[in-house]
């Protein structure tokens, strides 16, 4: 029997409108965020959900309340689908960042393997945390369908894994879009098929943001 994990990127907070490193500082949706979860709320509306997990950022709890709808199930927060920190640049812009740490932005964007930004997380730690996270909600949950709701850079790490693409290539693979529904599979010997990656087909284009992900350049932020 399949698991099916169903995972959906939270929606716009003004710090993603202002292109600022956002990580751990607990923001909430912004309304258009609020309205990209209604989005993803109506295109899973026919989905049986047995069991909801979130990040426990506002952010992402406030988009998994909005889809869960009428659903009786509680949420479950989980520590290990937080964002990544970002230490000392969050809160600031890329130019900022840059200003304060020449080459920095930079090295985010060309070699994302190897950034060590001060008081943060390394996209290797991420990575690690979110599998290990994926796989325990799985072990826990065999043959139901789950919700979760989490944020971009965790959500990307994660797909990446399932496709043995490297941190490296980040800023190459499809970017997750703000409440874009992430699909997998997972089969009783552990096998991931991957359904869909940052589908927002259902979100109106003026309801988008322009560019999930901006890397190496003054203007890019975390989100």
């Amino acid at each position: 029997m399949k698991t099916k994990v169903i995972m959906v990127r939270h929606g716009e907070t003004e710090w993603n409108v202002s292109c600022r490193f956002l990580g751990s500082v607990d923001i909430p949706l912004n309304e258009k965020g609020r309205r990209q979860a209604e989005y993803a709320k109506k295109a899973l509306k026919d989905e049986r959900i047995d069991v909801i997990y979130s990040s426990p950022m506002k952010r992402a709890l406030e988009t998994g309340e909005i889809i869960r709808g009428n659903r009786p199930l509680p949420i479950l927060e989980d520590n290990g689908l937080r964002e990544i920190c970002c230490g000392k640049w969050e809160g600031l812009n890329g130019k900022e960042v840059e200003e304060r740490y020449p080459g920095q932005i930079a090295l985010w964007g060309n070699h994302p393997e190897k950034i060590k930004i001060e008081g943060g997380d390394t996209f290797q730690e991420v990575s690690d945390r979110i599998t290990e996270t994926f796989w325990r909600i799985v072990d826990s949950n065999r043959g139901r369908t789950i919700l979760i709701t989490s944020h971009m850079i965790c959500l990307t790490l994660l797909m990446m894994r399932f496709k043995r693409t490297g941190i490296s290539e980040i800023w190459a693979v499809k970017p997750i879009g703000n409440a874009a529904l992430n699909i997998v599979e997972v089969s009783d010997d552990d096998k991931v098929e991957i359904i869909s990656w940052s589908d927002d087909s259902y979100v109106p284009e003026a309801d988008k943001k322009g560019s999930a992900l901006v890397a190496g350049r003054h203007d890019a932020g975390k989100e």
